[in-house]
């Protein structure tokens, strides 16, 4: 599946929150809301989530295949790093 991804916008001062994203699946299908965040393990994404009534995040979409997921996540991180070196240049 074509999976492409856009940063919509990046946080120098936010922790752990470094940008988020959208993607689009199929040139199809837009995913907004999705989380660009430094972990321990190093730069990951998280996908939109909501609230439940006993105060737990559920996250409101998710790749069902790992082959999916893996296509997100490169194309998220990716754009991220484009966005970063674009910013560099920018002087942003």
């Amino acid at each position: 599946m074509k999976v492409t991804a856009k940063i919509t916008k990046c946080f120098a001062d936010a922790g752990k929150l470094k940008a988020f994203a959208t993607i689009c699946l199929a040139d199809a299908f837009l995913v907004t809301g999705i989380r660009v965040v430094e972990c321990e393990k190093g730069t990951t994404i998280f996908m939109p989530s909501v609230k439940d009534k006993e105060d737990e995040y559920r996250d409101v979409c998710f790749p069902v295949k790992p082959e999916l997921r893996r296509q997100i996540n490169t194309a998220v991180l990716n754009a991220y790093d484009a966005s970063q070196k674009e910013n560099e240049t920018t002087g942003e």
